[in-house]
């Protein structure tokens, strides 16, 4: 049978390691010495908690491997916290599904000039794919490999859908931008009534439409 917990701790220790968090590192290293010897949780458990435990360890920058190796690392925590706390594997991935169609950017207001960036698509796919790709891994016995970031960038289904999502925002009249910085001012028509705006993709990735939440501007 396979042990998805000692697995986990196993990749969060090699991420730990390469990102330089030593202390967390050997963390789990005990983890899994304990697991291994004596079956006990204890020591994983007492990781969590307060300011300062293994809730707030930041894994990856604003580079796009970075976002994803974070989304993976916080996968892994999530399934070695909820084995160790007596949920099933079942319920653990149930709980990490992300069923959201919302896509996140930037809008003027006043003109109705708007926004997404690079980094806005790739939350919004790993968001939906991540947890998507656990349960795939699972399934083919392959869970050790969701550590190997490079390769799952490199993968068709993320580059198709990465391609796929840039012309339905081109094809929305949305810029696509690789500049992360606030527009305060609209580029287009100057003004300042600049806002967070919110996209919904539908119709399996073949629409892009203004989410109902949104403030409204002049069309």
């Amino acid at each position: 049978m396979t042990d998805y917990y000692k697995i986990s701790l196993e990749v969060l220790s090699q991420i730990l390691k390469v990102e330089g968090y030593d202390h967390w590192e050997k963390w789990m290293q005990e983890d899994i010495k304990l697991w291994e010897t004596t079956k006990s949780v204890e020591h994983h458990l007492h990781a969590y908690g307060g300011m300062g435990s293994f809730n707030d360890v930041v894994i990856g920058y604003n580079d796009t491997e970075g976002l994803w190796k974070g989304r993976v690392f916080g996968g892994f925590q999530s399934i070695a916290y909820g084995l160790a706390s007596g949920d099933s594997l079942a319920i653990i991935l149930d709980r990490m599904q992300n069923n959201s169609c919302i896509i996140s950017g930037w809008r003027c207001l006043a003109c109705g000039n708007a926004k997404i960036t690079t980094k806005d698509v790739e939350v919004f796919i790993a968001s939906n794919l991540i947890p998507k790709l656990f349960v795939e891994y699972i399934n083919k016995n392959q869970l050790p490999d969701l550590g190997a970031i490079d390769k799952i960038l490199a993968s068709e289904i993320i580059i198709n859908q990465r391609n796929t999502l840039k012309v339905l925002i081109s094809n929305a009249g949305i810029d696509l931008s690789e500049d992360t910085n606030w527009q305060w001012n609209c580029p287009k028509c100057g003004s300042a009534d600049t806002c967070s705006y919110r996209w919904e993709v539908k119709e399996s990735e073949t629409k892009i439409v203004d989410a109902k939440d949104n403030l409204p501007f002049i069309k």
